[in-house]
């Protein structure tokens, strides 16, 4: 049994109220000590589910109605790739409460891909891999290196996304190396920039900062 007091608005088993010490009536309260409400996490988490349903949703009829019209072509890919990329954005970059460094490296690779495939889509011109891909890994570097710039006390933090960031700019030279890209300019720009990155960074970092990029790339 459960006894309210008036004054402090407290319940308590006790006859007395163990703050102002007043006799209590014998009276049950309906007081709930962990109520049921709503937090901002379920609410994440049901946003995230009905995102997920949504995109399902989408890319399964785009495929029905793909493969009852025209199966010859797969026009479906042109819905399929848009669709993971939103739900990714959403679910990932939006919703929920990951690093900003690997929000920012899963945009890359995710944008990277979605373009790739409505470039095959559409004709493979290779255009993705020529220009887009070397700029967005350009871009996505200049960011994270503006956040640590502007949070140096975060350098320990950004380390392991900057070491990516600069391993994912010499992913265009791979490629054009492999003869996937026949254009060197934008691969060639996208690497320099990254070898700077790098130098940048062995430079003007901390003592200990230098110590873990020399570890992380085995100088």
């Amino acid at each position: 049994m459960q006894h309210y007091c008036t004054n402090c608005k407290t319940y308590t088993k006790q006859q007395y109220c163990p703050l102002c010490k007043h006799k209590l009536s014998h009276k049950t309260g309906d007081n709930t000590y962990y109520p049921i409400y709503d937090t901002k996490i379920q609410r994440r988490r049901f946003a995230q589910r009905l995102v997920l349903f949504i995109s399902i949703s989408a890319v399964s009829i785009s495929l029905l109605i793909n493969l009852l019209t025209n199966p010859e072509r797969l026009w479906f890919l042109y819905v399929l790739s848009p669709v993971l990329y939103g739900l990714l954005t959403i679910n990932h970059t939006i919703l929920s409460r990951a690093h900003v460094g690997s929000k920012v490296i899963l945009q890359v690779i995710a944008l990277s891909v979605m373009l790739f495939i409505l470039d095959a889509a559409s004709g493979s011109s290779k255009w993705s891999i020529h220009y887009v891909i070397p700029f967005l890994v350009t871009l996505a570097t200049v960011l994270v290196t503006i956040i640590v710039l502007r949070k140096p006390m975060k350098w320990r933090e950004y380390i392991g996304y900057m070491s990516t960031m600069v391993i994912l700019g010499f992913l265009p030279v791979v490629l054009f190396l492999s003869s996937w890209s026949t254009v060197l300019w934008p691969s060639a720009t996208t690497a320099l920039y990254a070898l700077l990155t790098l130098i940048g960074m062995v430079l003007f970092s901390e003592k200990t900062m230098k110590n873990e990029i020399v570890r992380r790339f085995h100088f």
